[in-house]
């Protein structure tokens, strides 16, 4: 389980959420289950990736209303065959028995694998939208974690229609120094 300290971007410039929960770290075993859900569309792996973070949410103490979930673009989605976040983020709400609201992907970026801090937040700036309105606590989710750019953009649009309280949740957090 992930250690809850803050990171040192984070403490030099606050990011737009306003607290994050990320209980796996991306390595080793879970890696490889992200990997094989993800990209090669394993729905075992998934099954698997699914029961760990919803052992794992029976620690997570914020306030949470709805989940609100990363989505791919849907050409991106396509080709790729599903969107392995909506999948996780839909079942996740089901289970908790909490809404779910997606946010659309406005465009196509590139995408953020081995792309610098900065360069990601640029990517992804004003990406997302969302169309209903929120309740005040909302939980983003998504898949990995590395530098928390998409899970910022997705916070902006959340606050947009109305979130107060916003929470970025992800499976796993890619280790400090190691971008993905």
């Amino acid at each position: 389980m992930a250690v809850d300290l803050p990171c040192g971007h984070c403490l030099k410039k606050r990011p737009d959420f306003d607290q994050s929960w990320v209980p796996f770290l991306y390595d080793g075993e879970i890696a490889r289950l992200i990997q094989r859900f993800k990209f090669n569309g394993d729905r075992r792996a998934g099954h698997v990736l699914l029961q760990l973070m919803l052992h794992a949410f029976e620690q997570y103490r914020g306030p949470v209303q709805a989940i609100v979930t990363a989505d791919l673009h849907s050409e991106r989605a396509r080709a790729r065959g599903f969107d392995q976040t909506l999948w996780l983020g839909r079942e996740m709400a089901h289970a908790l028995n909490l809404p779910l609201h997606r946010a659309e992907r406005l465009r196509m970026t590139p995408t953020q694998r081995g792309l610098s801090r900065s360069a990601r937040q640029r990517n992804v700036r004003r990406v997302y939208r969302v169309s209903s309105r929120l309740p005040a606590s909302v939980l983003l989710f998504d898949d990995v974690m590395t530098t928390g750019a998409t899970l910022e953009a997705l916070s902006r649009a959340c606050r947009e229609q109305g979130a107060e309280h916003v929470s970025a949740c992800a499976l796993a957090r890619t280790p400090a120094g190691r971008a993905i």
